[in-house]
């Protein structure tokens, strides 16, 4: 696929002509401080890490984009961050995103590549894939009045012994309440190909299970076919814009401990200050851990309890957040962590 991608804007590149106004830059940077206090374990951590990403858009014509990014990166499925601290070591870099966009119709895209996750996420919610991860495939996204879909058919080949296919759609609605809000509901599949055939050892980067149940062999003992709904109500409250979000997930091909869910709400105080508070619970084999938030509770599945984010924008470019983790690791573990970010955007 990588080869095709490529080939097609090499052709696009050397066919079309260059301008200054085609490109479309765009650079983010991010360090971190993090504290983690893991009551399973002995000693508290503390790690200072950094992500940088720097991306293209490229108008090749008016129905062409395509886009390439390279951020930071470690062996990780689903996150981009490089860890400070080990020795004089160059740190790496990948290609992050790479795929084409293609205006089938006024109403109709294509994306084909390594993508950013095209899927509606109520609120940008982590319950089934993390915000760093970019599936690698092929999608649609089709709109229609206030209809819109997304169908999509991904890759999910960490290993090149073995390569796992994940079929999706999604079918959602958007519709302006009042001047002051507006309601988005979705429903989605998300079936994931013989997973339940093969252990966590040829398919994960790092070959752990991230929390999904094990048969005596060590494979997977669930399929993983997901059903998705969100919703996300955006309005005012006490003068205040306010966002209010669920998500929930359940896996049809699990017997037992096969739901998960997050709520929460979105403020924005004032100019100078963004509140966010969500409470999650998640099954062991809700959904596939591998893909979901690599944070809350320490990755994966199997975790319950609060998410706080506050963010303060010090300027139009720079701003500092704060995240605190009060999570219930394996459901019983208590389990904190704390970020401090300070992220600069171009």
């Amino acid at each position: 696929m990588n080869k095709v991608l490529i080939t097609a804007v090499l052709l696009s590149l050397f066919t079309g002509t260059l301008a200054a106004e085609d490109f479309n830059l765009s650079y983010d940077f991010r360090f971190r401080y993090e504290y983690t206090d893991d009551s399973g374990k002995a000693d508290t951590r503390n790690r200072n890490r950094i992500r940088t990403r720097l991306g293209a858009k490229y108008s090749a014509s008016e129905k062409l984009d395509l886009f390439v990014r390279f951020a930071t990166a470690e062996e990780n499925t689903t996150s981009g961050n490089q860890t400070l601290g080990t020795g004089f070591t160059v740190s790496d870099i990948g290609m992050d995103q790479m795929y084409l966009k293609y205006d089938l119709s006024k109403n109709t895209d294509l994306l084909f590549g390594k993508m950013k996750n095209p899927f509606f996420k109520p609120n940008k919610s982590e319950l089934i894939f993390d915000g760093d991860y970019n599936p690698k495939g092929l999608a649609f996204t089709l709109k229609y009045g206030e209809i819109f879909s997304n169908i999509g058919y991904i890759k999910f080949d960490e290993n090149p012994l073995q390569t796992i296919d994940l079929r999706s759609l999604q079918v959602g609605w958007s519709k302006n309440i009042n001047d002051l809000s507006k309601a988005k509901i979705s429903f989605a599949i998300y079936d994931f190909d013989k997973l339940n055939e093969f252990s966590p050892s040829v398919i994960t980067f790092n070959g752990k299970n991230f929390g999904n149940s094990l048969d005596d062999n060590g494979n997977y003992l669930y399929d993983f076919s997901l059903k998705n709904l969100s919703l996300e109500i955006k309005t005012s409250l006490m003068s205040m814009p306010a966002t209010f979000f669920l998500d929930m997930v359940k896996n049809s091909d699990a017997d037992q401990n096969d739901s998960g869910f997050q709520s929460g709400l979105s403020l924005v105080i004032s100019d100078k200050w963004k509140f966010t508070y969500l409470y999650k619970d998640i099954e062991s084999d809700s959904t596939f851990g591998a893909l979901t938030h690599s944070d809350f509770g320490g990755g994966g599945t199997n975790h319950k309890g609060h998410q706080f984010n506050l963010s303060y924008p010090v300027t139009k470019r720079f701003s500092v957040d704060v995240v605190w983790f009060d999570n219930k690791k394996k459901m019983t573990v208590d389990y904190n962590k704390l970020f401090l970010d300070f992220k600069y955007k171009l």
